[in-house]
């Protein structure tokens, strides 16, 4: 996604199925080793799974309004509820076992 643009992401959220969003930061470090290690586990067990990635100072209104304060955080939403929410440090592993028995049943 280019830089500055707005979008209405909680629309967004309401028109998928299956929705994970991906709160980063320019200067995070760690959101940038995990972003790819986070959309290619997800590309691979949850191909349904609609992803967006925005960097958090782009967003500003957005995420004060879903209370995101830290970066990396990463939330998944089935049907336009929220579902899980992870933030900083994280296991992918443990993270995709957590999201695999919603996404079975939704998807």
């Amino acid at each position: 996604m280019e830089k500055n643009i707005q979008i209405n992401i909680q629309e967004l959220i309401g028109l998928k199925k299956s929705f994970m969003l991906y709160v980063g930061g320019e200067y995070c470090s760690v959101c940038k080793v995990l972003r790819p290690k986070i959309f290619d586990a997800f590309d691979r067990e949850f191909p349904n799974i609609d992803k967006l990635s925005i960097d958090i100072e782009d967003q500003r209104e957005f995420v004060a309004q879903q209370n995101i304060f830290a970066v990396p955080t990463i939330i998944v939403y089935f049907e336009g509820k929220e579902f899980f929410r992870k933030s900083r440090n994280l296991s992918v592993d443990l993270f995709i076992e957590e999201v695999r028995r919603p996404y079975n049943i939704f998807s």
